[in-house]
């Protein structure tokens, strides 16, 4: 019979899985509509910081090619969480 202690500790193995899953979920879902609106946004061209606002459009615009990377990197974490789990909850 498992201890109260051992039960939290897979508990908690198992919520910090599926938080790493909602995170991608939310990062898969949310930055695509993000980068709509910021792109469907119009910018005036005779604003005094146009020019700062073009650059972060750029800037931010091509950040959104690192999304596969973050996308890598939780999946990583995920799998070391669910190997946690199937070891008994140690890390």
């Amino acid at each position: 019979m498992p201890m109260k202690s051992d039960t939290l500790k897979e508990a908690g193995v198992v919520d910090g899985i599926m938080m790493w899953i909602a995170v991608a979920i939310l990062l898969v879902i949310f930055l695509p509509v993000i980068a709509a609106v910021q792109s469907a946004t119009a910018m005036n061209a005779s604003a005094p910081l146009y020019s700062t606002e073009v650059a972060l459009t750029s800037m931010t615009a091509s950040s959104y090619g690192l999304l596969i990377v973050v996308l890598i990197v939780l999946a990583a974490v995920i799998l070391l969480g669910v190997i946690a789990y199937l070891r008994g909850g140690k890390v």
